[in-house]
């Protein structure tokens, strides 16, 4: 059992990469977004406040385009990408899970002490793009090289990566999510347990299914200080799915899927609960330690549908 199944302990507890080895603008330009990444972290129960975020005029979104929720693979990996980043108005990042960039993901290594695919490895697949992307971000090798400790709260729930989306593909990018839209804003500060979730995973063993793919749940509570939250959803989310966008009760990006853990609520009852890992929090250790342009910001949509049928 690896130190990032250890968040939860019940029947069944699994990193979510589907590997046997290793674990863009459209008519404006993404920036000038206004999203609050970088800055210090209102109280708890902000619910996503902090300065405004101005969403991008993007137009209508497509199936064909380059979005949250996209499947992303790399060196034999399989995970979600989700929410859309950007430093500059030639640059765009797409989120992911660290994990689904280290050979080591499911061979029971602290993430402090993994073996990673390097920053600039550029054979990264995504979904809808003509052209490879680039590992430019991994949480994984950002905390070895800060010397953190294994075991402690960052090395277990700080569980992030960004790939930078190819420069022929920047036309063809939204940053709506499929399923929910989104993300209004980016969630700063902490979320409270009972707060509403949403969820969305992209694996292939959904074959296509928005139903199956497309989660609702709240959080059950908060790990490791704010790192990360234990939610519980309506359907499981499988191997295939990490990295996948969490959003919070208005629609806010809140967190990356991580951890999944599937067990018995009582004789009859199945509860389905993942590890997730706080997107601010992460976000704010990448540019706190200059990993990262400190101008890197959310890409945001206005419009958030709560059904999951968008």
């Amino acid at each position: 059992m690896t130190v990032m199944t250890r968040w939860l302990v019940f029947v069944f507890v699994a990193l979510l990469s589907a590997c046997g080895g290793s674990s863009n603008s459209s008519n404006s330009a993404p920036s000038n977004n206004g999203s609050t990444a970088g800055t210090d972290n209102p109280p708890q129960g902000n619910n996503g406040g902090g300065s405004p975020e101005t969403p991008v005029s993007f137009g209508t979104p497509a199936s064909s385009q380059i979005r949250p929720g996209m499947e992303i693979s790399a060196d034999g990996s399989g995970c979600t990408g989700n929410f859309l980043f950007s430093p500059n108005a030639q640059t765009v990042y797409i989120g992911v899970a660290a994990h689904c960039f280290s050979i080591d993901t499911n061979d029971g290594i602290d993430p402090c002490e993994t073996n990673n695919l390097p920053i600039g490895f550029n054979q990264v697949i995504i979904e809808n793009a003509t052209q490879p992307g680039e590992l430019v971000y991994s949480s994984w090798r950002a905390m070895q090289e800060q010397g953190e400790t294994p075991g402690s709260d960052v090395c277990v729930y700080n569980d992030f990566a960004l790939v930078k989306v190819h420069a022929d593909d920047l036309a063809n990018i939204h940053p709506a999510s499929f399923a929910f839209g989104g993300p209004v804003s980016l969630f700063t500060g902490l979320a409270s347990v009972g707060d509403n979730v949403f969820a969305y995973g992209r694996s292939p063993f959904h074959f296509g299914l928005r139903n199956l793919e497309a989660k609702t749940g709240s959080i059950t509570a908060v790990l490791g200080d704010g790192w990360a939250y234990e939610i519980r959803t309506d359907k499981a989310s499988i191997p295939g799915d990490s990295g996948g966008p969490i959003f919070g009760p208005d629609g806010q990006a809140l967190a990356v899927t991580s951890v999944l853990s599937v067990g018995l609520g009582g004789p009859t009852v199945l509860n389905v609960r993942n590890g997730v890992a706080n997107v601010d929090r992460a976000l704010k250790y990448a540019i706190d330690a200059g990993f990262i342009n400190a101008d890197t910001k959310l890409l945001v949509w206005p419009d958030f549908y709560p059904a999951g049928n968008f």
